[in-house]
């Protein structure tokens, strides 16, 4: 995955609490060893962490949260069966044309699991970038979904979407 948010050292914020969550849940898989506050700081023991679990992914343990670490976390979430339903890189839960990010690419990936089960949607180039495809992806969601069709995701559709996806499968008769 393509994106500019990076985590390291120093930082601070949401972002960071929501990835000292995720090694924890590592932590209780077994996976790492080094236990976290979520304290959303970045410091020496989270980046101890980090290089656990990158070792674990077999990555080069540099303690950074990049492209290819944030690819293997939400990997191994996956494998966990964790629905993340805050892709860590929005503070705002606001996604407009024009964004990129992480929470973009989420919402890509989430919008082609509908449009993989529902013929009325189509599916949209998941590179993390808000593009007027994307902004058709969501029109067309939001009108099948009863919301009000602006192209963007806000709240409302957030929210719609995120418990669309966490919506248990139903078994096949």
């Amino acid at each position: 995955m393509y994106t500019r948010y990076v985590l390291r050292l120093g930082d601070k914020g949401i972002a960071v609490n929501k990835i000292q969550a995720y090694l924890n849940m590592f932590v209780d898989a077994g996976y790492i060893t080094t236990r976290l506050t979520p304290d959303g700081i970045f410091g020496p023991r989270t980046q101890t962490a980090v290089r656990e679990i990158q070792s674990y992914m077999r990555m080069n343990p540099d303690g950074v949260i990049g492209n290819a670490t944030w690819d293997g976390i939400f990997e191994l979430l996956k494998r966990l069966n964790v629905m993340t339903n805050i892709p860590v890189a929005s503070v705002s839960y606001y996604l407009y044309l024009g964004d990129y990010g992480i929470a973009v690419f989420k919402m890509q990936e989430y919008l082609n699991e509908f449009a993989a089960k529902n013929p009325c949607l189509k599916s949209v180039k998941v590179d993390g970038e808000y593009g007027n495809a994307t902004r058709m992806a969501v029109q067309q969601y939001q009108y099948l979904k009863g919301l009000p069709i602006d192209g963007a995701i806000g709240k409302a559709t957030w929210d719609d979407i995120v418990n669309e996806r966490n919506q248990p499968a139903t078994p096949a008769n």
